[in-house]
């Protein structure tokens, strides 16, 4: 009896996380050339809900180029710096958020004032709260601290 109600509270808890997915319904470019870290990120992603596209270098990040709720960026990739990509993509107002070992802030927003910058490894939370803020500035029409 014990085992099944504890059965039935997994349960509730699991369907109430569920509903409570706070990436529901983003669509999210991740560019990673670190295969694990990727993996992670991409499992975390869409465990909150989120549909990811991924990419591994600069030229199929270029490839991947769309419109997104918002791109979380290496800036170290195999082929250069992804800065090329993340110009094409601030151009379309896709938010963005760089988690890398090599995300120096006074760089990267001097190039992109309205990114994040975090440093790898990037608590979960911390990660996931980026995104949705940047997500929920892209979607009141908020660029370069102007509205669009």
């Amino acid at each position: 009896m014990v085992a099944l109600h504890r059965r039935m509270m997994v349960r509730l808890a699991n369907r109430e996380r569920e509903l409570t997915k706070r990436l529901d319904g983003y669509r999210l470019l991740v560019i990673e050339d670190e295969f694990m870290i990727l993996l992670d990120l991409q499992h975390m992603l869409e465990s909150e809900g989120a549909s990811v596209v991924t990419a591994t270098s600069v030229d199929e990040g270029m490839k991947a180029i769309d419109d997104y709720c918002a791109a979380i960026l290496d800036v170290r990739l195999p082929d250069g710096e992804v800065f090329p990509v993340a110009q094409e993509l601030s151009r379309r107002n896709v938010p963005l958020v760089f988690c890398s070992g090599h995300a120096q802030e006074e760089i990267i927003h001097g190039r992109f004032p309205d990114a994040v910058a975090l440093s790898k490894p990037a608590p979960e939370r911390v990660l996931i709260e980026s995104v949705m803020r940047q997500a929920a500035r892209a979607h009141a029409g908020i660029f370069n601290g102007r509205e669009a």
